[in-house]
């Protein structure tokens, strides 16, 4: 009873059974009131012939009218109807035979109503009346002659309910069985049809608990009906699509950090055992230790990158922002790197590109002082590091409406088509030969934090290069405005 497929065929049952029951009630009532009038009409049809026959039975009625009938006249109008003639003073002219000793009664409310030319419909009770009748209530009508605008005498026919309220109560009978018969075959009825309708989700629900972390390439089958069951089955595949590429990265992000730290580790185990294989000066020992400070800082840097990443995918990383105006911290990551740069004869130069002459230099920022100029750092390090000696790298600021593009433009040795898409991916270097000329060997991930860290501030990182003439990184962020009276907007 706890599943959603009974509780349909319940609901379905409730709702078909109330809709049943009111329409039967209704259906019993229209045909108990239909029944009832044309039984009404047939005692006034019969009321009518009475009437013509008196009128062409000679003198009949003239005698009615005068008064002239001292003793009932016993009249045989079949069996199932029970006929009085009545004068205005209540005297009985003409009665059916099977009245016998009886009389069909006449109130004084009947009586008024009736001198008033209106026909009466009244209903006898068969428990409160001296029956002689067989069964069943007795409905009679005292119909008016009129005669000159006057009553003149009064036709009363009665006859038995008995097979009008059979007739209702096989009707009622058959409903009684009916409703629940139609109940229960609307359950049985139900409960199929919902269990039709869930079986494809059972299936989606028995292939979903075959897929774990061992089987992440199994998908849900779609149907050929783009139906709600086939775009739930495309759902969930994109998810198990995006479940499955998560624990892929994940793998590879463990394989790599390891392969990342297990290479200074192993350089600085190897240097340890050497130096203590044999006896050394203090210079050769002095040499080793600056050898492992430059593996252990290697390792460390790597460990606070895998920190950084952790944080911003956990969201513990908080940016403290501030306005921060983008030229000044342009302007001290140029300075911070020149030295790097210089050794290899490279220079850096820092433009401000406007628009109009309106425009300011003084562009602002909302952002962590400190994060961006970790990030515009690092993607003056990686240029100086891949750009060729004696070469330069441009730096450009360029205001574009509420958002301000920096480009770091290096003529170094370009990144191919095939690897410039995965440039932000975690320790991936497009060309691992590149390091192998004495320059400083990174860890793969500042890209991809530089990217994390610009779309925490509500901006974007795109890169462009071609293969053997140069690399152009941009970054995209939103102005904001510092000042007198104003507010930083971002």
């Amino acid at each position: 009873m706890r599943t959603i497929r009974a509780k349909i065929t319940i609901l379905f049952v409730l709702i078909f059974g109330f809709t049943l029951s009111l329409f039967s009630t209704a259906l019993y009532y229209l045909d108990a009131r239909q029944t009832a009038e044309n039984f009404d009409l047939g005692l006034s049809n019969d009321a009518l012939e009475i009437v013509s026959a008196i009128k062409s039975a000679g003198d009949l009625e003239s005698r009615i009218l005068s008064n002239q009938i001292k003793y009932p006249i016993i009249v045989n109008f079949g069996s199932k109807r029970f006929v009085q003639i009545v004068s205005t003073n209540r005297q009985i002219l003409i009665k059916s035979s099977n009245l016998h000793d009886a009389s069909l009664p006449l109130t004084t409310q009947v009586l008024s109503l009736a001198l008033t030319r209106h026909q009466v419909f009244e209903t006898l009770s068969r428990k409160l009346h001296n029956r002689f009748w067989d069964s069943g209530d007795l409905r009679l009508l005292t119909y008016p002659v009129i005669d000159n605008g006057a009553t003149k005498y009064l036709v009363q026919v009665a006859s038995s309910t008995a097979t009008l309220d059979n007739n209702l109560f096989e009707l009622r009978l058959l409903l009684g069985f009916a409703i629940p018969l139609a109940i229960i075959a609307a359950a049985i009825g139900g409960y199929y049809v919902a269990k039709k309708a869930f079986d494809p989700i059972n299936r989606i629900v028995r292939t979903a608990q075959t897929i774990s972390a061992e089987h992440l390439d199994k998908r849900l089958e779609i149907g050929k009906v783009d139906d709600e069951i086939s775009r739930l089955s495309k759902t969930l595949n994109a998810m198990f699509d995006r479940i499955e590429e998560g624990f892929r990265l994940q793998k590879q992000f463990t394989a790599d950090a390891s392969h990342e730290l297990r290479t200074p580790l192993t350089i600085l185990l190897g240097e340890i055992e050497v130096a203590l294989q044999n006896k050394r000066t203090p210079e050769d020992y002095q040499e080793i230790l600056r050898s492992a400070i430059e593996e252990i800082r290697r390792i460390t840097t790597i460990v606070d990158e895998l920190l950084t990443i952790a944080r911003l995918e956990s969201g513990q990383l908080t940016l403290q922002k501030t306005p921060v105006r983008l030229d000044e911290l342009l302007l001290e990551a140029v300075s911070k790197t020149s030295a790097y740069a210089s050794r290899r004869n490279i220079s850096i130069h820092f433009d401000v590109k406007n628009h109009n002459a309106a425009q300011t230099e003084e562009v602002y920022i909302n952002g962590d002082r400190d994060k961006l100029l970790n990030v515009f750092m690092n993607l003056l390090d990686n240029a100086i590091k891949y750009s060729n000696d004696n070469t330069s790298i441009t730096v450009i600021e360029e205001i574009q409406g509420n958002f301000v593009k920096v480009d770091v433009i290096d003529k170094g040795i370009g990144i191919s088509d095939s690897d410039i898409q995965h440039v932000f991916d975690r320790f991936y270097r497009a060309d691992k030969s590149r390091t192998d000329q004495g320059q400083k060997r990174g860890s793969g991930l500042g890209l991809s934090i530089a990217k994390s860290l610009i779309e925490a501030h509500g901006g974007k990182i795109e890169i462009q290069s071609t293969l053997g003439i140069g690399t152009s990184v941009s970054v995209i962020l939103p102005r904001g405005s510092y000042g007198d009276g104003n507010s930083l907007n971002s």
